[in-house]
């Protein structure tokens, strides 16, 4: 258990850490990809490999490079800021690649670093050798340009008159330098506050259980304050059920009641409090759910025609049943006492189907008026009905 969990552990934090930015390549035929998936590090490493041994590798690497930069137009904004590569061929675009620079650098026996000043000429001379890969950074800091567009611009001059000095077989990367490029924003749903735990009191049960509230009453009167410990008291625990003692002050009322596991729910049964035994509440929810009711009011059998009542105000309490749960964990997502059908929602629902049907009847009835088929002729011969008085 303890091996798949680090293993799942160390892919985790292997996708988090991986960079993908854009890749383009000319110079050399390669393999297409559709523009809304990623290339893995694996995937575009043996494809480097195989350009590797034909070929000498170059990759220009811009800082910050993005998908972005490649739709910018020049500072006159007559043309794009990438006028000379935009006429090379073969070529390929890669929307997304994982981590091309370390892929680069798993394939290449030889490697090789260079430098292009700030007049655009590399810092060292650049011999051609099959097999060999060479990584070329920008150093224009010290240059006067002022926008993004302008550098990339000179870049793109660069980058083309390099290429024109070399009459070997090379295949050109153009990449973000690594660490460089911006990431993509991963949106995720964010977990619902489902209950402000402040202000109340908690109580732990180890990693098994935990329960909140603000106010516990007896037949309405406020119990004293419970104990300052906010450890909850577990005993009889097995798989599916264990039981909870929370003590107050007066260390002879404690209020205890069990919970068990059943078909993934917890629910909780046998509350008792100063000797008094309540009925089972309707307590129950999934077990990577908290649950939680503003106002929980349970109620004994009646003695002499008198009933005890015991009242949470604010509860939630969960039990996740699961041993790899740490201590003090947070709250799952709110299961609360209130259904997502009240009696008030059904009679609402019944009502605008009431009136629905009354609307739908009306409005047949009066499509269904239709004018007489038949008219007295004036031309005609006059209708006379004889009446006689009896």
């Amino acid at each position: 258990m303890l091996g798949k969990s680090l293993i799942a552990l160390c892919v985790i934090l292997g996708v988090a850490l991986a960079e993908q930015t854009p890749v383009f390549l000319w110079g050399a035929n390669s393999a297409s990809h559709p523009a809304l998936s990623t290339v893995s590090q694996t995937e575009f490493a043996d494809q480097l490999s195989t350009l590797l041994e034909d070929h000498m590798v170059v990759a220009f690497e811009e800082n910050g490079l993005s998908n972005k930069d490649f739709l910018c137009s020049s500072v006159e904004g007559q043309q794009s800021c990438y006028a000379q590569l935009k006429g090379v061929s073969p070529k390929t675009y890669y929307t997304s690649v994982e981590n091309p620079t370390e892929a680069l650098r798993s394939v290449a026996t030889k490697r090789e670093y260079n430098t292009i000043n700030a007049s655009g000429q590399l810092v060292k001379p650049l011999k051609c050798s099959v097999g060999k890969a060479v990584t070329i950074t920008f150093d224009d800091a010290d240059a006067d340009v002022e926008t993004r567009e302008a550098k990339l611009e000179s870049h793109d001059a660069a980058i083309a008159a390099i290429t024109k000095q070399l009459e070997c077989k090379v295949a050109y990367l153009y990449l973000a330098a690594a660490g460089t490029s911006p990431q993509p924003k991963q949106l995720s749903r964010l977990r619902r506050d489902t209950a402000a735990t402040v202000g109340g009191n908690i109580y732990f049960g180890g990693n098994q259980f935990q329960i909140f509230y603000t106010e516990v009453k007896y037949n309405g009167e406020k119990i004293g304050q419970l104990t300052t410990s906010s450890d909850a008291k577990i005993s009889n625990a097995s798989t599916t059920q264990f039981s909870v003692r929370i003590d107050t002050v007066e260390t002879d009322k404690p209020i205890t009641f069990d919970v068990t596991l059943s078909g993934g729910y917890y629910s909780i049964s046998n509350v008792q409090y100063n000797g008094v035994a309540f009925r089972s509440p309707d307590v129950n929810a999934p077990t990577s759910f908290s649950y939680t009711c503003a106002s929980l009011v349970l109620a004994s059998a009646a003695t002499n025609n008198q009933y005890n009542t015991l009242s949470f105000t604010s509860l939630q309490l969960q039990a996740p049943f699961d041993s790899t749960y740490q201590e003090k964990f947070v709250f799952g997502d709110s299961w609360d006492c209130v259904g997502f059908v009240t009696p008030g929602i059904l009679m609402g629902l019944l009502v605008v189907v009431l009136l629905l049907v009354i609307v739908f009847v009306g409005v047949c009835w009066m499509m269904d008026i239709n004018t007489m088929d038949r008219f007295d002729d004036p031309k005609g011969k006059t209708i006379t009905i004889n009446a006689s008085a009896d």
